[in-house]
């Protein structure tokens, strides 16, 4: 008898979409603390399925990926900020000689 070795194929497409409903999942948690069991149970996948899937499709580690996109969301919640601030009139403002 001879050892076969059996590779686990993944579904491209069921992988996408797991991985969009995770990506998704991800962005309405971003306050929150979300770490590697989080991430394998909201998406279904092992640490190293999930790692290769966000290689794949992300091109980064899904680690990289969450501090990604909270520094998004904190330059647009700066922004926003930013924009809703009064500005100050020019005559009031204190000059220094």
């Amino acid at each position: 008898m001879s050892n076969v070795l059996t590779l686990k194929l993944s579904k491209p497409a069921s992988n996408q979409r797991k991985l969009k409903k995770l990506c998704q999942w991800i962005d309405a948690n971003i306050d929150k603390p979300i770490g590697w069991a989080e991430l394998t149970e909201q998406s279904g996948m092992d640490h190293l399925e999930l790692q290769r899937q966000f290689n794949t499709y992300m091109k980064s580690s899904p680690m990289q990926w969450i501090r990604f996109r909270r520094n998004e969301l904190t330059q647009t919640l700066m922004a926003q900020a930013q924009r809703s601030q009064p500005q100050m009139p020019a005559s009031l403002m204190l000059k220094t000689h």
